[in-house]
């Protein structure tokens, strides 16, 4: 079969040779999140946190690359924040908490520091190049409706700034996106895990992920595909289901499906789901090859 879940990274080959001899580098990130007068400093710790821990990935994300012989194709630069968001360990993070002059409000610095084990970027670039790629992109969603979400924050906060008389209203909001980044913080670990190969821990955090936000669409499409390399394919089904409610503009969402849908014998809606996602991106050719493996096999 086609690769799953993937478009390639690139045409043509990638051929990479991590260093030889194993390394473990340490790598420190400091970064702040003033927190508001209607968030627990338990999440603006964690808030704190993501963002320090993206100060260190980009030392990592250097540490990588400068020990990553590349033949005839650069890596991209997605694909080695995916690897250090993947591999990046955290072994200590330390806070620092500091009252504003409002009294209601606090900065809290987050020092985190991390380790990268060279060891671990050979095991990705072990996998098969069809996986990496999905890895990527997954990272790539996943990066985005983090990305969202903290806008999300910060325009509540002007606008509490703006009227501060709307308190109680805003405080019901606030309590939505913190539910909406705890559920990303689990789809973190979720990710990690998958680039580790840990498929139960995977699904584990996943459901977590689903449970604080139920319209989370990267959540369900990645563990409908565990659920679908498990052979559990109407889980997956369902899954992908639930992740084109949520997402219907990714095509690959409509591709999974149709998989599924193969994998179920159902070849029409498959057919249905391979021309769904063709006129979302007219340029994937995995999906035209399963469409016209679906027509062959609805003409038997």
């Amino acid at each position: 079969m086609k690769k799953f879940l993937a478009a390639m990274l690139a045409a043509g080959s990638l051929f990479l040779m991590p260093t030889v001899n194993a390394e473990i580098k340490t790598c420190t990130g400091t970064d702040e999140y003033i927190m508001s007068e209607f968030e627990t400093i338990d999440i603006a710790k964690q808030r704190a946190k993501q963002k320090a821990e993206r100060v260190a990935q980009e030392q990592a994300g250097v540490f990588v690359e400068s020990n990553t012989e590349v033949v005839n194709m650069m890596v991209t630069k997605d694909e080695i924040r995916t690897i250090t968001c993947g591999i990046l360990k955290v072994t200590d993070v330390q806070y620092k908490l500091t009252p504003l002059d409002d009294g209601k409000s606090l900065i809290v610095r987050a020092t985190v520091t991390a380790d990268v084990d060279t060891d671990d970027v050979k095991g990705w670039f072990n996998r098969d190049q069809g996986e990496r790629s999905d890895l990527v992109e997954k990272n790539l969603e996943l990066q985005k409706a983090i990305a969202e979400q903290d806008a999300q924050i910060a325009e509540l906060k002007r606008q509490l700034a703006e009227k501060p008389q709307d308190s109680e209203k805003f405080s019901a909001q606030f309590a939505a996106e913190d539910k909406n980044f705890l559920s990303n913080q689990k789809l973190e670990e979720a990710v990690k895990f998958y680039s580790s190969g840990d498929m139960n821990s995977t699904v584990s955090f996943c459901s977590q992920a689903i449970e604080l936000n139920p319209s989370n669409a990267t959540a369900y499409s990645i563990r409908g595909a565990i659920f679908y390399w498990q052979k559990n394919f109407n889980s997956a089904l369902a899954d992908f289901n639930k992740a084109i409610e949520f997402n219907p503009s990714d095509y690959k969402n409509f591709y999974n499906r149709g998989l599924a849908y193969v994998k179920l014998q159902n070849y029409r809606a498959a057919a249905d789901d391979f021309n769904s996602a063709l006129r979302l991106n007219p340029n994937d050719g995995d999906s035209r090859y399963n469409l016209e493996l679906c027509y062959r096999a609805m003409r038997r």
